[in-house]
C-alpha cells in the first residue's frame, strides 16, 4: 500500500478528469458549444465571401466575436482534456488550472468593454458627424491595446496580493476564490457596473441627441437623419438587451458561487447561448449583412441554374 502511494506521488504526469456527474451536467452545453461552432462557421464564410462586410467601421464587431470563437474552442479544449483522461505533466498541470479558471471571465471582461469601445465610436459618428475609423485610428489602437492588456493586468495583481486563490478539486473545474467580500464586490464594479453603466449612458446620450433638432431646417435632411440613427440605434438596443440578459447572470453568478454548482453551470450555459447567437443576432440586424447574404443567395441560385439547367441549343430545319 504505501509502495503505491509512493508511486502515484512520484509520478510525473497525473490525469485531469471530471467525475461522472460533471460530464452529464455539461452535457447540454456540449450541444449549446456545437451550435454555436456550426453558427459561427457560416458567419465567418460570410465574412471571407463578401467584402462589403469588411470594413474598419466593424472592428468591433469583429473583435466581439471573435472572443466568442475563442470561448467556444476553449470550452471543448478543456471537455476534451477533461474526458479523454490523458495523463498531463505535473508542471503544466498549474498552469492548465490557472487558465481554466481565469480565461473564461477575461473573455468576458474585455466583451464588455469592446462593447463599450463600439457604443463610443457610435456615439461620436453619431453626434459628431465623424468618422473615427479614419480620423483617430491611432486612438482606436491604444484602446484595442489598453482593453485586452489591463484585465491581465488585473487578475495577475489580485493573484500576487492574494485577493484571490485557485480552488481545485478532483473531478471539478478550476475557479477562482476570493478571499473578502471587499474583493468581491471591486470585482463586480470593474466587471459589471462601470462597463455596463457607461453603455447605458452612451446610448442614451445618442437617443437625446436623436431626438433634438437643433439648428436643421431642411425636413429631408433631418428625415433622412432621424431615419439613419434610429435604425443604428435599434440595432444597438436589440444586441445589447439580448446581451445583457443572458450575459449578466454569468458575470454577477461568477463572483459568489463556484462553477461545479448547478447555479454555476446554469449561468454559464446560458453565457454560451448568447455566444451561439451573437452572430445571427449581428447578421440580421446589421442591414449590410442582410444585403450580404442576399447577394450570395443570388450569386448561388444563379450557379446552381447554370450546371442544373445546361443552356440547351435549338436547331431549326428549313424545308426548301
Amino acid at each position: 500500500m504505501n509502495n503505491t502511494t509512493a508511486t502515484a506521488t512520484l509520478s510525473p504526469c497525473v490525469v485531469l478528469s471530471w467525475s461522472s456527474t460533471t460530464v452529464d451536467a455539461r452535457l447540454a452545453t456540449v450541444y449549446i458549444c456545437a451550435i454555436a461552432a456550426g453558427i459561427h462557421f457560416l458567419f465567418w464564410i460570410q465574412f471571407a465571401l463578401c467584402p462589403s462586410v469588411r470594413q474598419k467601421g466593424m472592428m468591433w464587431i469583429y473583435a466581439y466575436l471573435l472572443t466568442d470563437l475563442f470561448l467556444i474552442f476553449r470550452f471543448f479544449l478543456f471537455y476534451i482534456q477533461r474526458t479523454v483522461r490523458e495523463c498531463v505533466p505535473r508542471s503544466s498541470r498549474t498552469i492548465l488550472c490557472y487558465f481554466e479558471a481565469t480565461s473564461k471571465i477575461y473573455t468576458n471582461i474585455i466583451q464588455s468593454y469592446i462593447l463599450l469601445a463600439l457604443n463610443v465610436c457610435r456615439y461620436v459618428q453619431i453626434v459628431y458627424n465623424r468618422n473615427v475609423y479614419s480620423k483617430y485610428m491611432h486612438l482606436i489602437i491604444i484602446a484595442h491595446i489598453t482593453i485586452y492588456s489591463l484585465p491581465v493586468v488585473n487578475i495577475a495583481f489580485q493573484f500576487f496580493t492574494n485577493w484571490t486563490a485557485i480552488w481545485r478539486e478532483s473531478g471539478g473545474t478550476c475557479d477562482i476564490l476570493y478571499t473578502s467580500i471587499y474583493v468581491q464586490v471591486y470585482n463586480l464594479i470593474i466587471v459589471y457596473l462601470l462597463p455596463v453603466s457607461l453603455n447605458i449612458i452612451f446610448l442614451l446620450l445618442c437617443i437625446r441627441f436623436i431626438k433634438s433638432t437643433g439648428n436643421i431646417r431642411n425636413q429631408q435632411i433631418l428625415n433622412n437623419r432621424r431615419k439613419f440613427h434610429r435604425s443604428l440605434l435599434i440595432q444597438s438596443l436589440l444586441f445589447y438587451t439580448i446581451w445583457f440578459l443572458l450575459w449578466s447572470p454569468f458575470v454577477i453568478a461568477f463572483q459568489f458561487i463556484n462553477v461545479n454548482t448547478n447555479a454555476g453551470i446554469a449561468t454559464s450555459s446560458l453565457n454560451y447561448v448568447q455566444v451561439a447567437i451573437d452572430p445571427a443576432i449581428v447578421a440580421i440586424i446589421d442591414v449590410r449583412f442582410i444585403k450580404a447574404w442576399r447577394a450570395t443567395w443570388r450569386k448561388y441560385k444563379r450557379y446552381r441554374q447554370k450546371h442544373v439547367y445546361p443552356t440547351m441549343t435549338t436547331t431549326v430545319v428549313r424545308k426548301n
